[in-house]
């Protein structure tokens, strides 16, 4: 491999490891989230949910969004007024 070669592949992954940060924003599903007014789960009616953590900081018609911190980050997806996904941020 030619030094020229070897110096773009080497810019490249530079590039790709600052462009692309693996897991900073990953969301990973899980099966309930934790509020002040209790846990949320899996089949839950968007009653449910904002009893039990009130109102989501951006909600749309089929996705709430609650942020409780910088390490605490949840979506809430919804389907025929029941929770189908939630979605955590880490």
């Amino acid at each position: 491999m030619k030094k020229a070669e070897f110096i773009s592949a080497v810019c490249l992954c530079l590039i790709m490891g600052f462009a692309i940060p693996t897991g900073v924003f990953a969301q990973e599903e899980t099966a309930s989230m934790m509020c002040d007014g209790g846990v949320v789960s899996i089949g839950d009616s968007q009653g449910d949910v904002q009893q039990k953590c009130g109102q989501p900081n951006s909600q749309s018609m089929n996705k709430w969004i609650y942020d409780f911190g910088p390490a605490e980050y949840f979506t809430v997806i919804f389907e025929e007024g029941k929770v189908q996904r939630i979605l955590e941020r880490h």
